[in-house]
């Protein structure tokens, strides 16, 4: 069965999210499974206001697909190629990460899961136009931002995606953790 897993990490958005969009059209049955990884990297190096932004996100999030959203701590390498095992996944879509360590995370995470017979999609990303698309002409980047902003215009931005209609299969079915208290 042609399952998916709809991999939440700074684009916590139900609304214009491209990468929901593709994670609800790949799904035979038309359920997509909600995940957010509690990365320990993450949480020691975030300060306590940024965890309790999160953590209120999160639980947001989670209301807003009815108490779905599975949220696992750990390893993200090791618990997405669980989940997408535990629900019969064989694919999984994330927005795209631009950081260093979210790149080197997504190809580590991109080899576990086809150990266990599923793929990683980047669709989309958190931002209007994605970070490096707008270059000067000899393809370095803008260092004042005039002409960057006259550039960055004349390239434009996708459309927003309409409201897309999805079929939770997620918490209680699937095993999660709860969402932490803020830390203050």
């Amino acid at each position: 069965m042609n399952e998916s897993v709809m991999w939440f990490r700074r684009d916590l958005r139900l609304e214009d999210n491209p990468a929901l969009v593709a994670a609800i059209k790949a799904s035979q049955s038309g359920k997509v499974t909600p995940l957010f990884v509690l990365d320990p990297m993450f949480l020691n190096r975030s300060g306590a206001p940024r965890l309790a932004f999160l953590f209120r996100s999160l639980r947001d999030l989670n209301d807003q697909m009815s108490g779905a959203l599975v949220v696992r701590i750990g390893n993200p390498v090791e618990i997405v190629a669980q989940v997408a095992k535990e629900v019969g996944a064989t694919e999984v879509f994330a927005a795209k990460d631009f950081a260093p360590y979210g790149q080197k995370r997504d190809a580590a995470v991109a080899t576990a899961l086809a150990k266990v017979g599923a793929k990683l999609n980047h669709v989309g990303s958190p931002y209007a136009v994605e970070p490096g698309t707008v270059r000067k002409a000899d393809n370095t980047p803008y260092a004042v931002f005039t002409p960057f902003s006259k550039v960055w215009l004349a390239h434009g931005w996708p459309a927003p995606t309409r409201k897309a209609t999805v079929k939770w299969f997620g918490a209680p079915d699937v095993k999660t953790q709860e969402i932490p208290s803020d830390p203050f």
